[in-house]
């Protein structure tokens, strides 16, 4: 996937003219949460099988269940959050709301990156009959063949049987129905699911990058924070309305006001620990954002919180 990303980056930079028409056309379109954006081997929406023709097409509607067996599978749901699906897992997708998404994990591992939390949106998901509301943005694991849930980092609040419990980065919870209790673990862990996750969130920064040149450029319409589709990199990302942001991973999404910031190619680094995932090898130049039709202002992080 490394070799793919460069050689895409490489084609992105070097279209004009009628390219990017073609790109301006295609980002007028949008995604809605439920968009099953990325799929891999096995992957079923109520028992019908899903091509990789479908990606960024297909989507999970009110109560239908998207399944893998061998293979894995990333849907979107508000504007800057994801959640992927493991091997052997099931999900249900209860309310595809654009401010509050509720899903449930039915079966196997499932992990949700939330990049972008607004002050009243809400994140809802259900395992084993408990309830979990994402208040932060972060990184959040859910077991649901050892009901568990891990909060790699960020902040959510979990309710079962009538209690109440808040869980900040590095602790989980055991859903067996006794009194909840909050006890750590090894955020540096990684699994199968995590390492694709993050390779995952790399090549959406990529692609939004791309895409966010494009649009300081003029040669794309700009409506502020959303999912602007990208053809050539067959993906929906994110965009700012203003500013950038870090993933959990710490790879940046900046809005086209900002992507004067942004580095010119290479991998991000790792937000957990000291240990580094690569580094980029160039940084854009240092230029004050562009004027006119874009907010200036702040940006969300520094990297780690």
């Amino acid at each position: 996937m490394k070799k793919q990303w460069f050689l895409k980056s490489l084609t992105l930079l070097g279209f004009v003219g009628a390219s990017l028409s073609i790109l301006s056309a295609q980002t007028a379109r949008t995604a809605i949460p439920g968009t099953v954006n990325y799929i891999e081997g096995e992957v079923s929406i109520d028992g019908s099988a899903l091509g990789r023709a479908q990606m960024g097409n297909a989507v999970l509607g009110p109560n239908q269940i998207l399944s893998t067996g061998n293979g894995k599978a990333e849907v979107l749901l508000s504007p800057g959050a994801f959640v992927r699906a493991g091997s052997n897992t099931q999900i249900r997708m209860i309310s595809p709301g654009l401010v509050d998404p509720r899903v449930e994990v039915i079966q196997g591992e499932a992990m949700i990156e939330v990049d972008l939390k607004p002050k009243d949106s809400r994140i809802e998901v259900v395992e084993r009959g408990a309830g979990a509301s994402i208040l932060k943005e972060g990184l959040y694991r859910f077991d649901s063949a050892n009901a568990r849930i891990e909060v790699i980092d960020g902040k959510l609040e979990v309710s079962e049987n009538g209690k109440t419990k808040e869980l900040g980065q590095g602790k989980e919870i055991t859903l067996n129905g006794e009194p909840l209790k909050t006890v750590s673990f090894d955020r540096k862990a990684e699994d199968d699911l995590y390492r694709w996750s993050s390779v995952r969130s790399a090549y959406l920064a990529e692609a939004n990058q791309a895409t966010a040149q494009y649009i300081y450029a003029g040669s794309g319409p700009f409506w502020g924070t959303g999912w602007y589709w990208n053809p050539y990199f067959t993906s929906w990302s994110w965009l700012p309305g203003n500013g950038f942001f870090y993933s959990p991973f710490g790879y940046p999404f900046f809005s086209p006001a900002y992507v004067v910031y942004a580095p010119r190619f290479g991998y991000g680094y790792g937000r957990f620990g000291s240990s580094y995932r690569g580094a980029y090898a160039s940084r854009g130049l240092a230029m004050a954002p562009r004027a006119g039709g874009f907010a200036g202002g702040g940006f969300h992080g520094g990297g780690r919180r």
